[in-house]
């Protein structure tokens, strides 16, 4: 009994995701990532909006995908747009989506800057700090709107993706409309 509560316990425990709640616990983290080539734990360790956006791009890619497998007719655009789509679809979760999508990419990017020695600077009012490495290389952080800090370093490219993928979604829906009113023109 007590080895089931002890596992219960543990899996509770690894499942939970406590956000960091100071810089220099949001640098262990990352670095803790990197080092263990773990994408989904990086994406974990990323700041607030960082995730945010994954989330709004991942959600972009599910609604582009469904709308056109149901409006879009048979043929090739409909096989590309449903192949772009497709990862962001069917991915269980932001989280997923970037662990496989981006991840590998910038996990061995990321490695010169886990040292042992960083110091973390002190945070600034408005948010941000950084681990600075002995090389002067600079690991940036960003406190999240629920207080939490994570690596900001990602966060332009997020947010051109998250952009990229809203702009994708509203072309999406204009074409899917532009479909159906051609069919109901071709059907009088």
């Amino acid at each position: 009994m007590r080895r089931l509560v002890l596992l219960v316990t543990l899996a509770t425990v690894a499942g939970c995701h406590h956000p960091a709640k100071t810089p220099d616990e949001a640098y262990r983290r990352f670095s803790a990532a990197v080092t263990a080539g773990d994408g989904a734990a990086l994406f974990d360790a990323l700041d607030q909006h960082t995730r945010w956006d994954w989330m709004t791009i991942q959600k972009a890619h599910r609604e582009a995908y469904d709308i056109v497998l149901s409006n879009y007719p048979e043929g090739p655009e409909r096989e590309r747009e449903q192949h772009r789509f497709e990862a962001g679809a069917t991915a269980t979760s932001a989280r997923e989506l970037f662990r496989a999508d981006v991840a590998p990419g910038v996990l061995p990017m990321l490695a010169p800057l886990v040292a042992a020695d960083a110091h973390v600077e002190a945070p600034t009012p408005d948010g941000h700090a950084a681990a600075v490495l002995a090389s002067g290389a600079r690991v940036p952080l960003a406190r999240g709107e629920d207080g939490s800090w994570g690596f900001s370093g990602l966060a332009k490219d997020a947010e051109d993706r998250q952009s990229r993928a809203v702009h994708d979604l509203d072309v999406v829906r204009a074409s899917a409309a532009d479909y159906e009113r051609a069919a109901t023109r071709a059907g009088k």
